[in-house]
Parts: structure tokens; C-alpha cells; sequence
């Protein structure tokens, strides 16, 4: 995991702008290409906030030293868009709300994963100790 920057490292809060990025274009390209929504600004808007939030909050898990934390979590979300983008097919509004409810699960169990990695890590330095 070297290509991870260490904690308390500057590069954290450069990896929340481009995930930051990254997360609002796919977001945006599932719902409003894929999913064939209309663009709204609100709607827009509101995606763009959920992804900066998501981004700074797993930024600032990495820059406080839960790098696995950080990992999975990301993961979870690179799983959540596929999962999103693979149920929106035949939108009728079913699909679409099943397309976002299983991003946001898979974006939670991410967290799950990397918090229980992140306490057995914790337990076997404290262990070892």
C-alpha cells in the first residue's frame, strides 16, 4: 500500500478534489445520460454536494491515518456506480430509485468492510504490543 500517501500527508486533500471530480461526473453520467433524467440544477447540485461530501469525508479518514478505511470505501463506491449504472436500464422510476439505494448500500458496506478492517489492524498492533 505504498502508492497510499501516508497520514497527515497534503496529497489526501488533493485526492478529495479529484475524487471529488471524478465521483459528480460519473454520478452525473449514470443519472442524466444513463438514466435519461432531465437535468435540473437542483438535482445537479445536490448530487455534487453528496459526492464532495462523500470525497472530503473519506479524505480526511486517510489523512487521519485509516488508509484500509479509505480502500474499501472507495471500492464500495466504484461498485456502487457499476451497480447504479447496471440498474438503469428501462428506467420507470422502480429502477431508478433501485439504482441509487443500491449505490448508497454499496457505498455504506464499503464503510462497514474498512471499519472492520481497521479495528483488526487496530487490535492486532494492540496485541502485538
Amino acid at each position: 500500500m505504498s502508492w497510499i500517501p501516508e497520514a497527515r500527508s497534503v496529497k489526501w486533500w488533493i485526492i478529495a478534489g479529484v475524487s471529488s471530480v471524478l465521483l459528480i461526473l460519473a454520478i452525473w453520467f449514470i443519472r442524466f445520460e444513463l438514466l435519461g433524467q432531465t437535468w435540473t440544477n437542483v438535482h445537479a447540485f445536490r448530487f455534487a454536494l453528496f459526492a464532495i461530501m462523500w470525497s472530503v469525508l473519506l479524505s480526511l479518514a486517510g489523512w487521519s491515518g485509516g488508509r484500509w478505511l479509505w480502500l474499501c470505501s472507495n471500492i464500495g463506491i466504484l461498485v456502487g456506480l457499476i451497480f447504479m449504472g447496471l440498474y438503469s436500464g428501462n428506467a420507470t422510476g422502480w429502477e431508478d430509485l433501485v439504482s441509487l439505494l443500491s449505490f448508497m448500500i454499496m457505498i455504506i458496506s464499503g464503510l462497514a468492510v474498512g471499519i472492520v478492517v481497521e479495528l483488526i489492524l487496530m487490535t492486532v498492533r494492540f496485541v502485538r504490543k
